[in-house]
């Protein structure tokens, strides 16, 4: 996969939380979606730097990412939005 290829696809996963972070009614969860958004631009800032590609998908593939984004809960269904857009990204990878 190309470093631009990846980062269209990360693109795509900020989109979901953007739009969760937008939509969600609860105002103590659109700090935690600014928060995942921050992280996944990381992920971008880090292909920017020249990190492997290699590496930033073993990243979003880590158990870690997985515990990160799905270890607190998010009211309403913008925190399984947000779920399945970070396995819909990870499957593509």
């Amino acid at each position: 996969m190309t470093r631009n290829q990846l980062t269209e696809k990360i693109l795509d996963f900020m989109a979901i939380i953007s739009e969760c972070h937008a939509n969600t009614s609860f105002a103590n969860d659109r700090l935690l979606y600014a928060r995942d958004v921050a992280t996944a631009m990381g992920w971008i800032v880090e292909l920017k730097r020249g990190v492997d590609v290699e590496k930033v998908i073993t990243k979003i593939l880590s158990p870690e990412t997985d515990k990160y984004f799905g270890d607190y809960w998010k009211q309403g269904g913008w925190g399984a939005d947000e779920v399945n857009a970070l396995k819909k990204l990870q499957n593509s990878l």
